[in-house]
């Protein structure tokens, strides 16, 4: 066995061993963290900073709780670190330098990892957002019309709602409403509806607390609210159907591109002058620019 490929195989040992032990050191903080919020309650100060891994992390709890997908930091952490340490063994193994396998195996991961909860926190959104407005609404207009009641509509779209999601979120609501903690069924649903992260379904509870303190009939403006969401959902869909097949083209044209340009780079840059390595890098810079630009651009569309 060669010097050199000895030399490789030392020197990714010693990393493995590195990514392993911090792995752990990290378990063992996150799990004493958790200990001492359960025994202690603490809450963090106002002034207390919050990293962007918090953050990161915080964003991911929010896709795990929406999808209904039981999550703890830990879990996440170590999806993320094995996502990481693959990705890494993939640059060393195309023979990448250390810092710059680090630098795009650390990227990739955060934003695919993120990508792909987004993409489904997106649908399950529009998933209960539908039901609510065929499914909820359309039985809780029924009852508002004969009996004036907005806590009976609620409970009675909890038992007609066939989503499951949505039927357990309404059950929920059901909960807040019969319990003392709010006044009104009004301000049980704007509080429900703002929890629920949908910005449709929180405009359509503000609109119907407004309603009843001017004694706005609550049929007629769910019957028209549900008819205006319902056309500005059924538009989005139709402009992403649109916009989806050139999206997918950009991506699978980047990826294809990309992929093959750095796959071939770790064998061809010895052969490279100074000013063909820098166009080269140039170019990946330039696509990789272009990407974040269609993925701007999809996350306006999409909104």
């Amino acid at each position: 066995m060669s010097l050199w490929l000895n030399s490789r195989l030392f020197g990714f040992l010693i990393t493995l061993t590195v990514a392993f032990w911090l792995l752990g050191r990290e378990l063992q903080n996150m799990e004493w963290h958790a200990r001492f919020r359960d025994v202690m309650a603490a809450k963090p100060s106002k002034q207390e900073r919050v990293g962007w891994m918090t953050r990161y992390f915080k964003r991911v709890e929010g896709y795990y709780r929406l999808l209904d997908k039981p999550y703890t930091e830990r879990t996440a952490f170590i999806h993320v670190a094995v996502l990481f340490l693959v990705g890494f063994v993939i640059t060393l193994m195309l023979h990448y330098f250390f810092v710059i396998g680090i630098l795009v195996s650390g990227a990739a991961t955060l934003v695919l990892y993120e990508r792909y909860f987004t993409r489904l926190a997106r649908r399950r959104r529009e998933d209960i957002l539908n039901a609510f407005l065929r499914q909820g609404v359309e039985r809780g207009v029924h009852v508002l019309s004969a009996t004036g009641r907005l806590d009976d509509a609620l409970f009675r779209m909890a038992d007609a709602v066939r989503y499951a999601p949505l039927k357990t979120r309404l059950r929920n609501l059901c909960d807040l409403i019969a319990s003392p903690q709010f006044a009104t069924p009004e301000d049980a649903f704007v509080h429900w509806a703002q929890e629920l992260h949908i910005e449709d379904i929180a405009h359509f509870a503000l609109a119907t607390r407004e309603a009843r303190k001017y004694n706005v009939p609550l049929d007629q403006l769910w019957l028209d609210m549900a008819e205006i969401q319902g056309k500005e959902l059924e538009y989005a869909r139709r402009i992403r159907a649109e916009t989806a097949h050139q999206r997918t083209g950009g991506y699978w044209f980047y990826g294809m591109l990309t992929g093959s340009l750095l796959l071939a780079y770790p064998f061809v840059h010895s052969y490279m002058n100074s000013v063909t390595r820098f166009f080269f890098w140039l170019t990946i810079a330039v696509m990789t620019a272009g990407l974040y630009l269609i993925i701007r651009r999809s996350q306006v569309i999409e909104a």
